[in-house]
């Protein structure tokens, strides 16, 4: 499935993917009251949605502070560039702290999201990953930390 937009997305689909962005398990009775359409509507959207790969997954979000982790950092990654994807996929294979990686552009190559349960963990942690290339790590300061919902794009910043 490729990334473009495979078909024009309404206000009333971008209602219900505000509604189950905030709550995946909201009800389709609940949100056919919400859009003020009916159930089989909803039903419809949705699963049209799912299959144009606009809604990807649903999945519980877990706090990581509530289960052991108690520091959340972001590690900027800069390779030397040779097979760089390989090596970077070989260090996280078996890093499940690492809870996301993206490849950037800039004076990183990668960005990674990890959860540790101590500094000293994070110090272990990156000790190892200083191996695969120059690290830069900040550490996430808890009250900023929030997945913001996606809203329709705007054209311009006065939108």
């Amino acid at each position: 499935m490729s990334d473009k937009k495979s078909r024009e997305i309404d206000d009333i689909d971008w209602g219900i993917l505000d509604e189950l962005q905030k709550n995946a398990r909201i009800p389709f009775e609940r949100l056919a009251e919400m859009m003020d359409i009916p159930i089989s509507e909803v039903a419809e959207r949705v699963k049209l949605m799912e299959d144009d790969g606009i809604i990807m997954e649903y999945r519980a979000v877990i706090n990581p502070r509530k289960v052991g982790y108690a520091l959340s950092a972001l590690i900027s990654v800069s390779t030397d560039g040779s097979n760089s994807d390989q090596i970077i996929n070989n260090a996280l294979e078996d890093t499940p702290e690492v809870i996301s990686c993206w490849s950037v552009t800039g004076a990183s190559d990668y960005l990674l999201e990890v959860h540790v349960s101590s500094l000293e963990f994070l110090e272990e942690l990156l000790s190892d990953l200083a191996h695969h290339g120059r690290l830069t790590t900040s550490i996430v300061l808890p009250r900023y930390a929030k997945n913001r919902p996606i809203k329709p794009p705007r054209l311009s910043m006065t939108d």
